[in-house]
């Protein structure tokens, strides 16, 4: 007698497991009777039509408990299992709602991860369901589930920029203004240092057309640096600090330290990346979608 109570108990957790339709009867499974027929029929006018414009598929499934099962492994199985999406597509969506244990879930099919991101159904949870599910006013709080995803997959998601307050927050022209100045006022030094005159030798007065050259030269990748605020001010104060010890006018020969010609000065870019039909037709259930690739689970 003993040995059949354990083999009893140890089924107990098979028969308590969440059980849910092999095949839904529509884009609307209430089987925890929170909606009205009227409301049911309104949202699968909705979803039908939605299907026939985008092929892509949303069904709800409501139900009273999870019975212990895991929200996210269940609600992936009910997605597999129902064929959800259309084949090769895997376009479908499940919103999966458990009431007694008020926790639900959006599941996508891997073809619609891309227009709803899981941030994006994590924000449609909590925004636009929750709120009506804490009245347990199902219906809208589904209905405005279904409007947002129906939405956002016509749409693409852009998520939205934390606000900064604008007291605090140094403004951007600012920055280039200053950047600008930097090198205005660098430049100025660099160009003033290149042409100051300079004491050099005879034999060096026969060479001073090959330093004009060099001058121009330099003047010019100076004058190009100074339109690039920040990174230009640091090249030219570099070049500023070298050609002070430069005498160009001797056509090339240097005074003081020794300068490396073969030395260059790189700036590294940090660039960042700114990358209706009638309900009554035809059900045919899930279109042969393959398991949900991602979504999210919230509670009430």
């Amino acid at each position: 007698m003993l040995k059949h109570i354990c083999y009893l108990l140890l089924f107990i957790p098979f028969f308590l497991r969440a059980q849910y339709p092999a095949q839904p009867s529509n884009y609307i499974t209430d089987e925890a009777g929170v909606m009205s027929a009227e409301q049911q029929n309104e949202l699968n006018t909705k979803l039908r039509a939605f299907e026939d414009s985008s092929s892509n598929q949303i069904f709800v499934y409501i139900t009273a408990s999870l019975n212990g099962a895991d929200l996210q492994s269940l609600s992936q199985e009910i997605f597999h299992n129902w064929k959800i999406g259309k084949e090769g597509k895997n376009n479908g969506v499940l919103i999966a709602v458990f009431v007694d244990d008020r926790k639900f879930r959006i599941q996508t099919g891997y073809g619609m991860e891309g227009v709803l991101p899981d941030l994006l159904t994590k924000r449609i949870q909590d925004e636009y369901m929750r709120p009506y599910f804490k009245e347990k006013d199902y219906y809208s709080g589904i209905n405005a589930g279904i409007d947002q995803l129906i939405y956002f997959s016509k749409h693409e998601y852009k998520p939205e920029e934390t606000a900064v307050n604008s007291e605090e927050a140094w403004p951007a022209w600012m920055s280039w203004v200053l950047g600008y100045a930097f090198n205005f006022i660098f430049l100025v030094l660099y160009i003033r240092n290149v042409l100051r005159p300079k004491k050099f030798s005879k034999k060096q007065k026969n060479k001073k057309q090959t330093g004009n050259v060099a001058k121009v030269i330099f003047i010019t990748i100076a004058v190009i640096l100074a339109l690039f605020p920040c990174v230009g001010a640091i090249i030219l104060f570099f070049m500023f600090i070298a050609t002070s010890n430069i005498n160009f006018s001797s056509g090339g020969s240097y005074s003081g330290s020794t300068y490396d010609s073969s030395s260059s000065w790189s700036s590294s870019d940090s660039s960042s990346s700114w990358s209706s039909s009638d309900s009554s037709s035809s059900f045919d259930g899930g279109g042969g979608g393959d398991s949900g690739g991602g979504g999210s689970s919230s509670d009430w």
